[in-house]
């Protein structure tokens, strides 16, 4: 975790001595769209979530005393289906899960050229697993805050390839919502990382198509002692495809 946090540090050092030595001066501007596509979480052998979900995206550029640095949100919401060979299966889980980060670039060059980028991203992540599956077995709601080290090759307006690791996250399992003798849980994660490549594809209006592949994978957590169990959050991959319609800066 240190490692990681403290090379993100270097990094955000580094390009704010760029921002000093820059006196360009721009209005800041909003590019923002809307996206649909089909999310699959997986947790190997054990259980699988899988259903559509709709996304809002924005992102601020240029931002004084930041002229090349930007602020981007993604909001996905979802409706999937559960199944497991153990608990059975259930229809109409939501998923909700944010990303928040923060880039600037670690070589500043043309914006209409290759140039990468890094800085700090949260995200978060919420399943509403209440109810009764068809097993009758009980479920609970998950959810998790994780602090990831982004990375970013962007070759101007026609592609974007992201990459991340996962410096710290937090899980939490309500389990006192399944079984009244169960305690919540809370995990560790510290290992993870995700890839995730995007087209650009322009339209007339000054817009853009995106389509986009998405990849995550968390290793297992850490074990937490509940009832003389050890309980951990199990690794997981998470395959995310789509696009996104993006509407022209404001």
């Amino acid at each position: 975790m240190h490692k990681k946090f403290l090379i993100s540090l270097f990094v955000i050092t580094v390009t704010t001595c760029s921002w000093a030595q820059n006196d360009e001066s721009k209005p800041a501007t909003m590019e923002w769209g809307v996206s649909g596509g089909i999310n699959k979480y997986e947790e190997p052998d054990l259980m699988q979530l899988k259903g559509p979900e709709l996304g809002l995206h924005a992102r601020v550029l240029g931002i004084n005393p930041m002229p090349n640095g930007r602020l981007e949100t993604d909001i996905l919401l979802g409706t999937q289906s559960y199944s497991s060979s153990a608990s059975g299966s259930m229809n109409g889980v939501t998923n909700l899960e944010t990303r928040w980060r923060g880039l600037v670039p670690v070589i500043n060059g043309d914006a209409n050229h290759s140039r990468f980028f890094s800085g700090l991203a949260v995200h978060t992540l919420w399943n509403d697993l209440r109810g009764t599956t068809s097993t009758q077995a009980r479920g609970y709601q998950r959810s998790a805050v994780q602090l990831w080290l982004p990375v970013r090759w962007s070759n101007g307006n026609l592609w974007e390839l992201d990459a991340g690791l996962l410096i710290y996250g937090r899980h939490t399992s309500k389990l006192s919502e399944a079984n009244s003798n169960y305690s919540d849980i809370v995990n560790t994660q510290r290992r993870g990382h995700y890839a995730q490549f995007v087209r650009r594809i322009g339209l007339d209006n000054g817009g853009a198509v995106k389509p986009f592949v998405r990849y995550t994978h968390l290793a297992n957590s850490d074990i937490v002692v509940m009832n003389n169990v050890g309980w951990i959050e199990p690794h997981s991959n998470r395959w995310q495809v789509g696009a996104i319609w993006e509407f022209g800066s404001h």
